[in-house]
Parts: structure tokens; sequence; C-alpha cells
């Protein structure tokens, strides 16, 4: 299983903003990552969770599966957002984010990474409140190239 911990400890040491929202990386099945965070240090001036945070939680959970799915496939790709589309509702609580890929997208992703050095993915996620209900709709597109940051 890969180790969430240290993946999530790059981010941080790679992306000072995340060091603030104070995530966890919860899960992952091989398919399906869940990401939490606390609405104690991500609210804004009305109590609720800051969109900015919601935001970043979402791009940041889309970019960790892709990273995650790469490297279950073999590859230690580097992965960019490219597209992201986003609805949002006012959050009281902490968030508990689910981020997804479909089976076909994901065996395509793989196929394409493995022939070609790169692909893209397509991620579905949205977010919850404490008691379940839906907050945020999320997709996102992300690329991952095989190569970049090898030394």
């Amino acid at each position: 299983m890969m180790d969430l911990a240290a993946l999530a400890e790059q981010v941080r040491d790679a992306i000072p903003l995340t060091r603030h929202l104070d995530f966890q990386l919860t899960s992952f099945d091989g398919q399906t990552l869940t990401v939490t965070a606390p609405l104690a240090l991500n609210h804004n001036d009305k109590g609720t969770f800051f969109a900015g945070s919601q935001s970043a939680l979402l791009t940041l959970s889309g970019w960790a599966l892709t990273t995650l799915l790469a490297r279950q496939a073999g590859a230690n790709a580097d992965v960019v957002a490219v597209k992201t589309d986003l609805d949002l509702l006012p959050l009281h609580s902490d968030i508990h984010i689910t981020a997804t890929v479909s089976n076909e997208a994901r065996s395509q992703f793989e196929q394409r990474l493995e022939r070609r050095g790169k692909a893209t993915l397509r991620i579905l996620a949205h977010g919850t409140s404490a008691n379940g209900a839906r907050v945020c709709e999320y997709q996102g597109l992300y690329l991952a190239r095989i190569g970049l940051n090898d030394d």
C-alpha cells in the first residue's frame, strides 16, 4: 500500500501553502482517495470553511490521486492540474473529500502513461460536511509525465 503520510509530507515540503490547511490523506484503496481537513484552520470571516481552502484541498486531492495512480502503475511521474471546475455551498464543519476515477479512465491512464510516457486523467471529487451533506463538487483534469523529475 502507498505511504500516504510520506506523500502528504512531500506536498507540505513542496507547497508551503498546504502546511496551513492541516489536511490528512486518510485512505487510498487503489482507485479512491479520501482527504480531511478541519474547519478550525480553514475558516473565513463568516465562520464557514474558506472557499479558497476548499479549492486548494480539492485540487490537491486530484493531484494526490493522480500521483498515487501513477506510482501504482510503476511510474515516477510529475503531475500538474491543467483544468478544474468547482461548485461550492457554505460549509460549517470539517470537510471530508472523496476523489475518485472510473475503472475505464484509470486503465486508459495507465496504458497511455506506459506507452507514451504521459497521460491525462479526469478526477471527480466531492466534499461532505460532518453530517454527510454534499457541500462541493469538483472535476479536474491532470497531466502526468514520466521523467521530468528524474536525476
